[in-house]
């Protein structure tokens, strides 16, 4: 779950694209032209901000995205289950999102305010042991793959191998009776320096962040954290010490930012309002998954703070089919996602299309294919698209048949082996994608200040 739930964040905080099959009908969102100003040149913009809070909102929360003055976030009903998820990827630090303002020299009511939204790395595992420093439980010694989580203790080397905050002690756990100083740094092994060989490492020690290395001896480097386990220093989101973040190259197309927002003004009473705008961008998700993403008619409004900080904020839009159904290869038991499977079958053909509450189709679809849904909202304005298991009986819970709004049936293409050779969802029409009608979904954010922006 911890993983699907990642990739719509990142969708919805990311990706934003006006969809249009050319089915005749009136397109909900119409991209806004670029406003006025500064360019948006990466590095070169003011007040640096992250991401720190995140979380799916509730029914009241939504946009009103089809113009029936309701609120619509039809992904609120897994609100509950996606929260652990999101707020142990934010305590993990792998939701990094770093925020940059262009054309914003000072926080004030402004007509043209522009941003990009980029993926950031943060204490990633340098030496390559599979063990990342500065999270609960991570590597203490990111400067060598022999000192990591789970690794034996070696005796008397003066270096705490096994990341217990304890250098030498015996496989008792026993602490060494070491009073040698080897280091000079006025702490003996005995006394609790866990690295006799460094004077920067000693119990009680400042953590250094982004060294890499175990500072006070507590069993993790660059964090150090109180009794609750919650980090204390060297955190990406401790407004108190801003930190660097280094911006992941997936962030970029070339020197050009994926994800930006050009057409955005605060008002007097500084509310940020952006979109939607026009985005579409391929993410990795996990190791051989990549996601090719799309979020129709993306909406930001927000409170700017003093320092540029987001409070309020608010992201609403549409996760349409075609994207839902390029989410493949997670298994995620609790919603019938296999990893065989896609979002797009396991809303439609399976468990999180009765969840979400999705409406059912027509009396004369159900009359070909019982069980269809439809999306929420109908991008495109010809009708909610219907997506549909042929054969919703057998044991293969997957979506073979999409119809559009204007009627039209469309099928996987399978080849004579069965296999399919192309999903119903990738439909083309005049050369634009037919599958454009999608979820509804809302996120409620807030960021914090970060020291600056570092090149990958």
């Amino acid at each position: 779950m911890k993983k699907l739930l990642l990739g719509l964040v990142v969708a919805s905080l990311g990706a934003a694209c006006g969809g249009d099959d050319g089915g005749g009908g009136h397109e909900l969102f119409t991209p806004k032209p670029e406003c006025t100003g500064d360019p948006v040149t990466p590095y070169a913009g003011t007040m640096p901000q992250v991401i720190n809070t995140l979380a799916i909102g509730g029914v009241q929360d939504g946009f009103d995205l089809d113009g029936d003055t309701k609120p619509d976030n039809k992904l609120s009903a897994v609100s509950s289950l996606a929260m652990s998820a999101i707020d142990d990827s934010l305590k993990n630090y792998d939701i990094i999102i770093p925020i940059e303002y262009f054309d914003l020299p000072a926080v004030a009511a402004d007509t043209c305010v522009k941003f990009a939204i980029y993926y950031g790395d943060f204490d990633k595992d340098a030496d390559g042991d599979g063990k990342r420093p500065g999270i609960d439980g991570g590597d203490c010694d990111d400067t060598s793959a022999t000192n990591a989580p789970g690794m034996p203790e070696i005796a008397g080397d003066g270096i705490d191998n096994d990341c217990d905050g304890l250098a030498d002690e015996d496989g008792q756990n026993t602490p060494s009776n070491d009073t040698a100083d080897a280091d000079h740094d006025g702490q003996t092994i005995a006394d609790g320096d866990c690295n006799d060989h460094d004077a920067t490492i000693k119990k009680g020690a400042p953590e250094i962040c982004g060294d890499g290395k175990d500072n006070d001896c507590d069993g993790v480097a660059d964090r150090s954290h109180d009794a609750q386990g919650n980090a204390t220093a060297c955190s990406p989101f401790d407004a108190a010490n801003p930190v660097d973040i280094k911006l992941d190259p997936l962030s970029f197309d070339g020197a050009t930012p994926l994800i930006s927002f050009k057409d955005g003004t605060i008002d007097s009473a500084m509310k940020l309002v952006a979109g939607p705008s026009l985005f579409s961008v391929n993410i990795p998700v996990t190791d051989g998954i990549t996601l090719d993403l799309r979020i129709s008619g993306a909406t930001i409004e927000g409170t700017i703070g003093a320092n540029g900080a987001i409070s309020h904020g608010r992201l609403g839009g549409v996760i349409d089919a075609k994207t839902a159904d390029t989410i493949r290869g997670l298994d995620v038991a609790e919603i019938g996602l296999t990893p065989d499977n896609s979002l797009l079958d396991a809303v439609f053909a399976n468990l999180l299309g009765p969840l979400l509450a999705l409406p059912k189709a027509n009396a004369n679809v159900l009359k070909m294919y019982p069980g269809c849904r439809t999306p929420d909202i109908d991008v495109d304005g010809d009708g909610l698209e219907a997506f549909c298991d042929s054969d919703p009986n057998d044991d293969k819970k997957a979506v073979d048949v999409c119809i559009d709004g204007d009627g039209t049936v469309v099928k996987d293409v399978v080849d004579g082996s069965g296999n399919v050779t192309m999903h119903c969802s990738e439909a083309m029409k005049d050369g634009k994608p037919r599958f454009v009608d999608g979820i509804s979904v809302e996120l409620n954010f807030t960021t914090t200040p970060v020291h600056s922006l570092k090149m990958p």
